[in-house]
């Protein structure tokens, strides 16, 4: 449910999405790299207010920052471009490399910031919520929602599944090739207990009516507010001049 106490939290999803899909569009669309560089601190000042950083940070240079440094030493240092720098083997740099990888990666910084920040300050029952809200079908619903726990969820199983063969003695703790080795038995049981969830959760629906076509009653009732309309048209006109100015002009 919307949190009450937290500015951030409290917004209504779609004015949150709003923000998403403007500084998205504006990360791709604008030139040059700084603006992009620039919305991982704008996602963190955002992650302050929502009392999410130490989340934000984490989850950030856990995934994106790896992402993004790899693809920045690949492009930069081992694919052939123009206007040599620096050559060592099959090592260049050059100013084409450095200029495309700087174009590369503030583009996958700026839409993974902003996506992190998104995910971590609206919980998934207030996005289900706000689907029902504006009409969206309950089935494409359903399967946004379930994408988006999917990965949460396999690890969570992934997780107690390796707890689990630790109690009964294989090694799931060690180096690469342990590590590599352990994965291998928890294929099985991660397969065939995903496979036994779904069934679990086909017989959960149908238990409680999802095929009828009558519409559902909300359990967590969430309302727009007027700060909310407000905000979404401030992002929204302030989406537009930026894009022009930045675009067209």
């Amino acid at each position: 449910m919307i949190n009450q106490t937290n500015i951030i939290k409290r917004l209504y999803p779609t004015t949150k999405v709003w923000l998403v899909i403007a500084i998205t569009l504006c990360s791709v669309f604008f030139s040059g790299y700084l603006f992009q560089y620039g919305v991982f601190v704008i996602g963190l000042i955002l992650a302050i207010l929502g009392q999410v950083t130490g989340k934000y940070l984490s989850l950030f240079f856990k995934s994106i920052f790896l992402v993004a440094l790899f693809i920045f030493i690949i492009q930069t240092l081992f694919v052939y471009h123009d206007h040599i720098i620096l050559s060592w083997g099959i090592i260049h740099v050059s100013n084409t490399g450095l200029q495309m990888s700087y174009t590369m990666t503030s583009k996958i910084v700026a839409i993974g910031a902003i996506l992190i920040w998104f995910f971590q300050v609206t919980e998934v029952k207030d996005i289900a919520a706000a689907m029902q809200n504006a009409g969206w079908n309950k089935k494409l619903t359903f399967v946004i929602l379930s994408t988006m726990q999917l990965i949460p969820q396999m690890s969570a199983l992934t997780a107690t599944i390796a707890d689990a063969q630790k109690s009964r003695g294989v090694e799931t703790e060690g180096n690469l090739l342990t590590r590599i080795k352990s994965f291998v038995p928890m294929l099985g049981p991660v397969v065939l207990t995903s496979i036994e969830q779904n069934e679990e959760r086909v017989l959960t629906l149908e238990s409680r009516a999802f095929s009828s076509k009558v519409r559902p009653t909300l359990m967590l009732p969430i309302k727009k507010t007027g700060m909310d309309k407000i905000l979404s048209w401030v992002i929204i006109i302030a989406f537009l001049i930026s894009f022009y100015l930045g675009v067209f002009k």
